[in-house]
């Protein structure tokens, strides 16, 4: 009898999966459908999309407080724009969060090139819109 070991849990893996999926986002390739409908999954990426939203803003020279504030207005929108009467759409959190630390990483790398900063901004820009209206438009339509 053949009993298979449980999967381990590799963190090597899970980062590797997250900055593929970020990566697919970030090139108008990936979907928001293919992002786990997981609340531990959507607590992970929104984590790591606050601490590199601070993390952005800090290496452009802003103080704390501002940076927490943009940061935490950011992360209102995200949540704003993927739920409907109420209900959040964890898929579409998921992939906007993810999209999010894309982002956040191209203008941490862009910072110290100002000629790099608007072009990636306008992409970025894109990349929400069109994840956006994958979803169903506004983003808050999605669970329909």
């Amino acid at each position: 009898m053949h009993h298979e070991a449980p999967e381990r849990f590799e963190p090597a893996s899970l980062l590797t999966s997250l900055a593929w999926h970020s990566w697919r986002l970030l090139t108008l390739r990936g979907d928001w459908k293919a992002m786990p409908d997981s609340g531990a999954f959507v607590a992970l990426v929104l984590g790591v999309m606050v601490l590199g939203g601070l993390g952005e803003q800090m290496v452009r020279g802003h103080s704390p407080g501002p940076a927490f504030v943009s940061t935490l207005l950011w992360f209102a929108v995200v949540l704003a724009v993927s739920s409907h009467s109420g209900q959040l759409n964890r898929r579409l959190v998921a992939a906007l969060a993810l999209l999010s630390v894309g982002i956040e990483a191209l203008l941490i790398l862009t910072a110290s090139l100002p000629a790099a900063e608007w072009p990636v901004a306008i992409w970025s820009g894109l990349a929400v819109l069109r994840l956006l209206l994958q979803a169903g438009g506004t983003g808050a339509e999605a669970s329909r």
